[in-house]
């Protein structure tokens, strides 16, 4: 998948919505951007515990399901543990071609026994005060991540926690469930630190702007691109239009044009500056990167 892709639609007013609406999807960088990078490959893990391969697996799975990376588990048994050394990295580059590399340097699990006094009814029905004893885990990983050259990029470092049911008495597979989840909750917690996101944004387009059914004709046709050029033309006309503005705003934030977003709806703040909806576009826009 292309980082920037953007997919646009055109959403058809109904009941519900005051006019038409412009919806879209944009990518949204991860708090660890890792860009331009778009394929990942996880070449070792070392853990104090076997749950470090629940850890892998689970953060391949998270990272993947996002739709915004791809991602190889090529752990194989940690054969590609020294692999950024001369040699072995053009072995390493020709087996996981990838644009960043993934090495789980540090995993390691630690578990507290809590107890509490809590109700419940006997065999014959009558309530009792009994001791309930559960597991609460924690998991800790550390990610060392280099670029396709092997020059590091950045190491995270993150954690996750787990608790097992509450017992009388815990068994090993009880005490298992809160070291699975805390595993599971370390690696959905790195998969956010890297994982771009696809959101969904939706915007109200002005319809009192000059030849708005042209350019609603085109943005109907995902054709953004014409929509835009209409109503430049359109605006070259009418430069006082706060509306034309606003729409032309919206067609360049959806298309991934932030810079010209930010011009076009500074201009209908300017023209219409009691308009609310123009400045929390505005708002909107300007907190994005570009």
């Amino acid at each position: 998948m292309t980082r920037l892709a953007t997919a646009v639609f055109f959403v058809h007013a109904t009941a519900a919505l005051a006019g038409p609406h412009l919806t879209f999807t944009r990518i949204v960088p991860a708090p660890q951007d890792l860009a331009p990078a778009q394929h990942l490959a996880v070449i070792y893990a070392i853990g104090d515990n076997l749950h470090v391969t629940t850890f892998v697996n689970n953060f391949v799975e998270y990272v993947d399901r996002a739709g915004t990376l791809r991602i190889d588990n090529a752990v194989e048994d940690n054969q590609h543990l020294a692999a950024f050394e001369g040699a072995d990295f053009k072995r390493l580059r020709k087996q996981h071609p990838a644009d960043a590399y993934i090495g789980v340097s540090l995993f390691t699990c630690n578990g507290t026994m809590r107890s509490g006094t809590g109700s419940e009814r006997d065999a014959y029905g009558s309530r009792v005060q009994r001791l309930h004893i559960w597991l609460d885990a924690e998991c800790a990983a550390r990610l060392d991540i280099r670029n396709d050259r092997g020059r590091n990029l950045m190491t995270l470092n993150v954690r996750g926690e787990g608790t097992s049911p509450r017992s009388t008495a815990l068994s090993a597979e009880e005490r298992d469930v809160a070291f699975e989840q805390a595993a599971r909750y370390t690696a959905l917690n790195a998969a956010e630190m890297i994982t771009p996101r696809i959101v969904r944004e939706t915007i109200e387009l002005d319809d009192s702007a000059a030849a708005f059914d042209e350019g609603m004709a085109m943005i109907q046709a995902n054709r953004l691109a014409d929509a835009r050029a209409i109503w430049e033309v359109a605006l070259r006309r009418n430069r006082g239009s706060a509306a034309l503005n606003f729409n032309l705003g919206a067609v360049c934030e959806a298309a991934g044009d932030l810079p010209a977003a930010r011009k076009f709806f500074q201009s209908a703040i300017r023209l219409a500056p009691l308009e609310p909806r123009y400045r929390e576009e505005m708002k909107r826009v300007g907190e994005r990167r570009p």
